[in-house]
């Protein structure tokens, strides 16, 4: 992975650990998205915080904190089609389930890497600029740590069977999907759609 979306990767994890909390779908309904994100990503912070040290010592509880509290608050697919473009409406189905299989990996991997920065952030949410309607939308948000400055975050979250779901985030206007299209697209460009599926194995191994 290039440095720039490493970086990126790192201050986006500390703020989009906080939707892992969300269980009850209908939390989601009551809510604009802006309360949704900055009401569990803090809280969520403050429980890494409490078990840093616990976490970072097992990074098989790190992969499982992310897998149970954050993943299924990602629209996976959604994500994996906007990072592949057009080359996913040729792949086949079992192809389609195996990039989604190995990117879903990848991101369980860079995120357990991210939690080692976790230290005094807390997220500010922007007022939201939607319609109460709206089932597709941006939230801005900024990560605040002491004697540094604002990290600026965006999401893009859509409302999906009544739970808001994540299918993009940016750091400092990087969107994570451009940031993988563009690493990923000369892959796909040479290879197809195979060659991809074995570049996210080769990652995921290296770790």
């Amino acid at each position: 992975m290039n440095t720039a979306l490493n970086r990126m990767f790192r201050w986006a994890a500390v703020a989009t650990l906080g939707l892992g909390l969300l269980s009850q779908p209908a939390l989601a309904q009551e809510v604009p998205a802006n309360e949704f994100v900055e009401k569990f990503s803090n809280e969520v912070l403050a429980d890494i915080k409490a078990r840093k040290q616990e976490l970072i010592a097992d990074p098989r509880k790190l992969d499982a904190l992310i897998d149970q509290k954050v993943m299924p608050n990602v629209n996976f697919r959604r994500m994996t089609q906007l990072v592949v473009g057009r080359p996913w409406r040729e792949a086949t189905p079992e192809q389609r389930e195996q990039i989604i299989k190995e990117f879903r990996v990848l991101l369980v991997k860079t995120y357990s890497g991210a939690l080692s920065q976790v230290g005094d952030q807390t997220l500010q949410v922007d007022r939201l600029r939607a319609r109460p309607e709206d089932t597709d939308v941006i939230v801005n948000s900024r990560v605040i740590q002491k004697g540094a400055p604002p990290i600026d975050l965006a999401y893009r979250v859509e409302k999906k069977d009544g739970k808001w779901l994540i299918y993009d985030l940016s750091v400092l206007g990087l969107w994570l999907v451009d940031s993988y299209k563009a690493q990923f697209g000369p892959v796909l460009a040479s290879t197809g759609v195979d060659g991809l599926i074995q570049t996210l194995k080769t990652l995921n191994t290296k770790g």
